[in-house]
């Protein structure tokens, strides 16, 4: 769709958007979330920032009732940011984003749960196109580790919390929904974008970084998959053909 339709009201829907260090972005993305009138809650999950991202989001709860801001002391990773939303909302539909999107637009939320208020699907996963190359190439590689989602609040329950620690969300996240035979549909956010993973630490620092991040999320596949799939390859071949 290419203009968005949703009305304010029924049914209950919850953008939940983990933030760790984003005071540069944080802002212009509540400012979308806050555009979207059909979203009934809005939840930012300060992750042991450091920087300015609480003080923003207070200040943008003031003009907007529906935003509220859940903070961890230290950083507990996205999948604890998530799950302590969702016990924090009895919302039954959710969207999922990153905090730090670039050209985010309201059409692109209805985007995003459309397919699961019309019965369509059961989550979808937001793919990033027309933005940046480097980003739009890693989505549609990888499909399965974005952080733009719209669900059925009900899969979280299935999420293998042991799997989702760390970096590990995303690829538990999928993993559940293909073993409870959900209907995942992939959504193309046109012009969306965000920065590599690892430009919040540049150099070598970087690429350590997302060394780490990709030893977690493979921790996660197995964790998550040890017990129905024999190999990676039978796991990744499976999610592919969706």
């Amino acid at each position: 769709m290419s203009d968005y339709s949703l009305k304010p009201g029924k049914p209950s829907i919850c953008a939940i958007m983990p933030a760790y260090n984003e005071e540069r972005s944080i802002g212009s993305v509540l400012q979308v979330l806050m555009a979207a009138d059909f979203l009934s809650e809005i939840i930012v999950v300060d992750d042991g920032s450091q920087d300015l991202t609480a003080a923003i989001v207070r200040a943008m709860a003031e003009k907007d009732r529906r935003i509220r801001l859940l903070q961890h002391g230290t950083n507990l990773g996205k999948g604890q940011a998530v799950f302590n939303a969702w016990a924090a909302t009895t919302a039954p539909y959710l969207i999922l984003l990153d905090a730090d999107l670039h050209a985010l637009k309201p059409a692109h939320l209805a985007e995003l749960v459309s397919p699961i208020l019309d019965r369509r699907a059961d989550m979808t996963l937001g793919l990033f196109w027309g933005g940046h190359i480097e980003t739009d190439l890693s989505h549609w590689a990888t499909p399965f580790l974005t952080g733009q989602r719209g669900l059925r609040s009900e899969m979280l329950r299935y999420v293998s919390r042991d799997a989702a620690a760390g970096y590990g969300f995303e690829i538990a996240l999928t993993i559940a929904a293909h073993q409870q035979a959900y209907r995942v549909r992939r959504v193309t956010l046109r012009g969306v974008w965000h920065p590599p993973s690892e430009a919040h630490r540049g150099g070598l620092d970087g690429l350590a970084w997302r060394g780490h991040m990709y030893g977690q999320i493979l921790r996660a596949w197995y964790i998550a998959t040890r017990d129905r799939y024999p190999s990676a390859r039978a796991f990744f071949s499976s999610i592919l053909k969706s």
